[in-house]
């Protein structure tokens, strides 16, 4: 398997103590650059034998955990995918966005897999559109965007009035087209 990144190594072991195996993933996931949707389920193993731990760190299993739905399942699952490869994300999602990295697909995607499931424990998706942090997520693990260049697009969205966020000042607000 290839290398990991020392850098978010250190990261999984500083946070080992409160970290939940999903939260685990969408690290993972979001930092190490990886060909392919998710990671494959080797380098997640690498890294977390890597913390010391193993899977005996977390109070979930993978197995526990992992769902072979392709659609959004709510919060704390991980989605299994072709290849051996696993992601916080679902298959549509990577189906439908891996190709892109404009936000308002990403809304309309994760909208309307989304709402309506029972994700209350972060309601990261409501009647109110998709939380932000959700929303840029995504388009980092499933379409390679830049973080920074993410919340700019969403600023320049929101400037010519194609997107909406409710309540406007909050720290994570939810993002919905218009």
């Amino acid at each position: 398997m290839g290398s990991t990144d020392q850098r978010l190594v250190a990261e999984l072991e500083n946070r080992v103590e409160t970290l939940l195996l999903d939260d685990a993933v969408r690290l993972v996931e979001l930092r190490h650059a990886d060909e392919g949707q998710g990671i494959q389920r080797e380098m997640l193993d690498d890294y977390l034998d890597q913390i010391g731990y193993g899977m005996d760190a977390f109070p979930s299993s993978l197995e526990d955990l992992l769902t072979e739905s392709e659609s959004w399942q709510g919060d704390r699952k991980i989605y299994q995918l072709d290849g051996d490869r696993v992601s916080v994300y679902p298959a549509r999602w990577h189906d439908r966005l891996r190709d892109t990295t404009d936000l308002r697909e990403y809304l309309r995607v994760i909208d309307s897999d989304g709402f309506g499931t029972d994700d209350s424990s972060r309601g990261q998706i409501t009647e109110d559109g998709v939380a932000e942090e959700l929303l840029l997520d995504v388009a980092v693990a499933i379409g390679g965007m830049d973080r920074d260049d993410g919340r700019e697009q969403l600023k320049q969205l929101r400037d010519e009035g194609d997107v909406a966020e409710y309540p406007s000042q909050h720290a994570n607000p939810w993002v919905q087209l218009t």
